[in-house]
């Protein structure tokens, strides 16, 4: 079974520092959701009126089927390493 990252672990070297910082997104999802609900609630009432006067139909099932696939693109995140390189420093992002 795939799960999602667990850890977000950040390496920021320069010329003369380095340092690591380790994000447990375990612990950060759930914070990140009460955000994202709360914004939802207070653009819902704005969506709702948008909706009323400009009502198209068909916009329903790709909302729907884009749920699965952004999850799975969460899932995937798992083990992928992105490297930056420039002239005064290097920047390192890992999911674990």
């Amino acid at each position: 079974m795939n799960w999602p990252p667990y850890l977000l672990k950040i390496r920021v070297k320069d010329r003369r520092h380095a340092f690591a910082l380790w994000l447990p997104l375990f612990l950060i999802g759930p914070i990140v959701l009460v955000f994202l609900l709360a914004i939802f609630l207070i653009m819902l009432p704005f969506a709702l009126l948008g909706m009323l006067f400009t009502w198209q139909g068909g916009w329903m099932r790709p909302v729907v089927l884009g749920i699965p696939a952004i999850c799975r693109l969460i899932w995937s995140l798992r083990g992928l390493t992105v490297n930056v390189e420039g002239n005064d420093g290097h920047v390192e992002v890992t999911f674990y």
